[in-house]
């Protein structure tokens, strides 16, 4: 399990050691994972963390022949000669704030690198390891629910690295604006990022024969696909930068990049995610690497603050966005509607059992008060509900254990046991994405269904 000491402490010693660079700067890296780690790998989707929700992430990737080469002749590098090796690191922090409002912090790190050259030939390695850049990031979803949404993304990049050639001296921060889209398709995703990136870069150093990058248009998409059945999404994603204005390029690369990665998000508990992928070069851009592997977790906690005033949410005619968004406070008060419809956050039962929590029954007994005023009720369905993780089966008899232990709790506070059904759906009916930890903990629900 991972721990926020530890990860502080982790953070702590690695600024200590910073990386110097006599060519490759960290804000060239390509593969950046994003804070939060709700959908995809490299690319944002609209969504953001529920309030008090934090994302802990640890990413690593191994970079093969993604050094420029500055000399005529070549390096004799190739997709299956490995001239030079990358190892990286990504420490990231993504907490939410508010309701669509997230902000996140990362610490990339050069861990290891391997080159094989002679004096002559100009590689650009790093001068030593350690910390090469600090991220801050926030969004805002601007609208959407769990199928669709659009959010803004602002980033900066403040560079930890001495003589950084692609920034030149005196550079100042890297600045990114992005706009995040995604639509889910049953059990399909897509993701699309568009944006610009504002450099301020320095005066050219005089040692390399580099002149520093410029403004550039970033762009990225990304698809997935979860399989229910293995707790997984698969991903695919291809990212890229083009460059506002062409430059001269004394190396082997080009001034724009595109990337394409594949590979699979694994849930491991319904806190605990799994990353590992690979992915190529499509253009022979700075710092595209002709592989690259990558590995790396997220962990969620929470939430620590910003905790739901009351069990129950009151269902209207609009479909359900969160929990959040149909929080009235309330729910019993007012005049009864026919048809009413009720959903039981997921605190009612002791974790993984059908045991209700003991202070769920006084949050029942309102239910039963209200259900009891004038006119009464015709009928009242109770519907268990679950999320993917673990098999059908075991799910199917959850729901209904719990749908059953909910039933029981009613009809003894009062409630006439023959207008009162249990039913059970296990994981049939989602209302939200399995493949992310707050998605899952709306699918994990009760509701109520009543006929006035």
């Amino acid at each position: 399990m991972i721990r926020r000491g530890g990860f502080l402490l982790l953070c702590s010693l690695w600024m200590s050691s910073v990386a110097h660079a006599n060519v490759v700067g960290a804000d060239t890296q390509n593969f950046n994972p994003t804070n939060d780690g709700l959908d995809f790998v490299t690319v944002h989707s609209s969504e953001t963390l529920n309030p008090g929700l934090i994302n802990l992430g640890f990413f690593l990737n191994y970079a093969v022949n993604s050094l420029p080469n500055y000399e005529t002749s070549g390096t004799g590098a190739s997709r299956t000669n490995f001239k030079d090796t990358l190892l990286s690191a990504d420490m990231n922090l993504a907490v939410g704030i508010l309701n669509n409002w997230e902000a996140g912090l990362s610490f990339p790190f050069l861990l290891a690198q391997s080159v094989d050259s002679d004096l002559t030939s100009f590689r650009g390695e790093f001068a030593r390891n350690g910390l090469t850049e600090v991220r801050l990031m926030t969004k805002y979803r601007i609208f959407g629910d769990h199928d669709h949404g659009l959010a803004a993304v602002l980033s900066a990049n403040f560079n930890q690295i001495e003589d950084n050639p692609f920034l030149g001296d005196g550079a100042g921060p890297t600045y990114n604006i992005e706009l995040a889209g995604d639509k889910a398709f049953g059990k399909f995703a897509v993701g699309l990022n568009a944006g610009y990136r504002i450099r301020n870069p320095g005066s050219k150093l005089a040692t390399v024969p580099i002149e520093p990058i410029d403004d550039e248009y970033i762009a990225s998409t990304a698809v997935s696909y979860l399989v229910t059945s293995w707790d997984t999404k698969i991903i695919a994603e291809i990212f890229g930068s083009f460059p506002k204005e062409s430059r001269q390029f004394v190396s082997d690369r080009d001034d724009s990049t595109l990337e394409f990665l594949l590979g699979a998000k694994h849930d491991i508990t319904r806190q605990l995610a799994f990353h590992a992928g690979a992915g190529t070069e499509i253009m022979h851009g700075t710092s595209s690497p002709d592989w690259r592997v990558y590995t790396g977790v997220n962990y969620v906690i929470g939430p620590l603050f910003s905790k739901p005033r009351d069990v129950f949410v009151k269902v209207g005619g609009e479909p359900l966005k969160s929990m959040e968004d149909m929080d009235t406070g309330d729910p019993f008060a007012g005049n009864p509607d026919v048809n009413e419809a009720f959903l039981a956050r997921d605190v009612l039962f002791e974790f993984n059992s059908d045991q209700l929590q003991p202070e769920a029954i006084e949050s029942l007994r309102r239910l039963v008060n209200y259900l009891k005023k004038p006119p009464g009720f015709q009928s009242l369905v109770i519907e268990g509900h679950t999320d993917s993780v673990g098999s059908a089966t075991y799910n199917l008899n959850l729901s209904q254990r719990r749908a059953e232990s909910v039933r029981k709790a009613i009809v003894g506070l009062g409630a006439p046991a023959a207008k009162v059904r249990a039913m059970g759906f296990g994981e049939s009916k989602p209302i939200a994405d399995n493949g992310n930890y707050q998605g899952r903990a709306m699918n994990r629900r009760v509701e109520f269904k009543v006929r006035r």
